[in-house]
């Protein structure tokens, strides 16, 4: 019964969303006409209310009706909520994907997709953890075999990064952040102990200077400067590498930004992702390093195999 109404609530949305002001007639006819509406259900007035108020109570989005002489239009009072990289936004275009492609079922065959290899694994319990404020006990593996045997852990968020889900975690033993990512988990339980959580811990506060999920290093933000070439200045306009990110200048040969986060290794990697379409300018040990990187680089290839 919750998905099918979480189900309805994300249609709704997402049709004012594009629609912008219906009636409740138009309401009514797109839900008869959806593909979500598996069961051939109608909407009533009260029915829809109901729903406006779940909304309002559960994603924090107000649908009002303006009311006028000969029709009364139903509509989203603050779209704001539906932007940026909030859990809504997130919710409402994943639903939006999800609808576009089961109408599309048909070619699946001419659909690619990415696979999420960790999306389902653990994923459900540490939401559930994490709506309870219950304890998890886990065993851990990274990469290279280090790790934790059953250890009660305090879940503190999860974050989507590069197709694999990972959880920021307090270790109950000492207090102690640890980044976990959920398909090296090898072991999960919801205990029955709670725990209290951190009084205004922020997640998005706590990530924000960082790139990624590299955010227990050490390393503190700073402004970086960078020029793109070519095509790149286009690509980082309409998808940002991070929220900080600014145009500085531009010419016809680059397109200087500015950023503000901390140089970590997934950082690095993300520069050294885009080749010789990337130049870092300052802050200058920043810059050493990445040449460094790239003399290693030369090295490995300097020898005919």
């Amino acid at each position: 019964m919750v998905d099918i109404l979480l189900k309805r609530y994300l249609w709704l949305i997402d049709t004012l969303r594009n629609k912008g002001e219906m009636t409740y007639d138009e309401i009514a006819t797109s839900w008869e006409r959806s593909a979500a509406n598996d069961d051939g259900s109608s909407l009533s007035k009260r029915t829809l209310y109901n729903h406006c108020q779940a909304i309002l109570k559960h994603f924090g989005i107000e649908i009002s009706c303006r009311r006028g002489r000969r029709l009364n239009l139903y509509y989203i009072v603050n779209p704001d909520e539906l932007k940026g990289n909030g859990l809504n936004s997130w919710l409402i275009e994943n639903y939006s994907l999800s609808t576009l492609l089961g109408e599309n079922s048909d070619i699946a065959d001419k659909i690619i997709l990415e696979d999420i290899p960790s999306g389902r694994l653990y994923l459900a319990e540490v939401l559930k953890a994490l709506m309870n404020f219950q304890k998890l006990k886990i065993s851990y593996r990274n990469f290279s075999g280090r790790g934790y045997d059953d250890i009660d852990v305090e879940p503190l968020c999860v974050k989507l990064f590069k197709r694999r889900w990972y959880m920021l975690v307090k270790l109950s033993s000492n207090g102690q952040f640890r980044i976990f990512a959920l398909d090296r988990v090898s072991k999960m339980e919801i205990t029955d102990r709670h725990y209290a959580y951190p009084r205004g811990f922020s997640a998005q506060e706590f990530f924000a200077p960082y790139f990624g999920i590299s955010a227990l290093t050490g390393d503190t933000p700073q402004q970086i400067i960078f020029r793109a070439y070519a095509e790149l200045p286009g690509y980082l306009k309409s998808l940002p590498m991070h929220h900080s990110q600014k145009v500085i200048s531009q010419n016809d040969s680059y397109t200087e930004f500015s950023i503000n986060v901390a140089p970590t290794f997934e950082f690095i990697q993300e520069i050294l992702l885009h080749r010789d379409q990337i130049e870092i300018i300052s802050p200058i040990d920043l810059r050493n390093k990445i040449r460094g990187i790239i003399n290693n680089i030369q090295k490995l290839y300097e020898n005919t195999i």
